[in-house]
């Protein structure tokens, strides 16, 4: 659920915090605040510190994201002589509370370097325009844009910790092929002998960048795209199974609730026809 979002432009040498800031979310700078909802911060122009409990003194530039989190202390404010332009979006939920307990967002690195982007700015601002508007399905709608955002962080993040580029054309290659033979019986071994890699080379480098294993990052798609076929389509469970190349529909089904809890025909009667866009 989205809980607010905006955007501020600090003039240089301005008072801060400026009168602008929404009633709920005002504070001194000099005993910080808590809050009770995450919030993205994204630094467009200028330049601030942030400091929180778990981080002391960071300095952030222009094209930082940097992220608070539920019930940690923080506080931050704009370089006197450079002030800065800020988009912000907060939001509660289990999508990002799992973001948190799986490692991908942590108190303990809350500021991320992902450069000036405009896809970013572009998604804010959507946020802010359709908050605006406010129209039927409005929350649905911007709790995606979120998810979205919250991805292309984490993507970006981890794409510029690789500086070896040839590498990630070889990983994001693998990917596509991979994405290209999803209702195949896709090897890894076969993937990374195409790419000129031995196994294990391949094996290692993939988990570093994706963080799952070649075969774990197959599973995962084919089970996202059986739960798409269950939900969007009137095709049996037998032929999403044999479609989506499992071993036998008893297999495809022990498999399917393992990892979601649910049979396959339970799933379908929960989401048929249905869009999960909870955060």
């Amino acid at each position: 659920m989205v809980k607010t979002a905006g955007f501020q432009a600090v003039s240089p040498n301005s008072i801060y915090p400026t009168q602008g800031h929404q009633l709920d979310y005002t504070f001194n700078y000099q005993s910080g605040r808590v809050l009770d909802e995450f919030q993205m911060i994204y630094i467009t122009k200028g330049g601030g510190t942030f400091e929180s409990a778990s981080c002391k003194n960071i300095t952030i530039g222009e094209g930082t994201v940097f992220f608070l989190f539920p019930g940690e202390w923080h506080r931050f404010k704009p370089e006197q002589l450079t002030g800065w332009d800020s988009y912000w979006v907060g939001f509660r939920g289990r999508f990002a509370e799992n973001l948190v307990a799986n490692g991908y967002l942590s108190v303990n690195k809350p500021v991320i370097k992902v450069g000036y982007n405009e896809e970013m700015v572009g998604l804010y601002q959507r946020i802010l325009e359709a908050g605006n508007e406010e129209r039927s399905g409005y929350q649905q709608y911007i709790s995606g844009i979120v998810i979205h955002l919250l991805g292309y962080v984490y993507y970006r993040a981890k794409d510029n910790h690789y500086e070896d580029k040839s590498i990630v054309q070889k990983i994001d290659k693998a990917r596509v092929l991979i994405r290209e033979q999803i209702n195949s019986n896709v090897s890894p071994e076969a993937i990374a002998a195409s790419l000129f890699m031995t196994y294990s080379w391949f094996r290692r480098l993939f988990k570093q960048y994706t963080g799952l294993a070649p075969a774990q990052y197959i599973a995962q798609l084919r089970l996202q795209r059986a739960k798409e076929l269950l939900s969007t389509s009137a095709k049996s469970i037998k032929e999403i199974a044999v479609e989506m190349s499992y071993e036998s529909v008893d297999y495809f089904s022990t498999q399917f609730r393992r990892q979601t809890k649910m049979t396959p025909t339970q799933y379908r009667k929960a989401n048929f026809g249905k869009s999960n866009l909870e955060l």
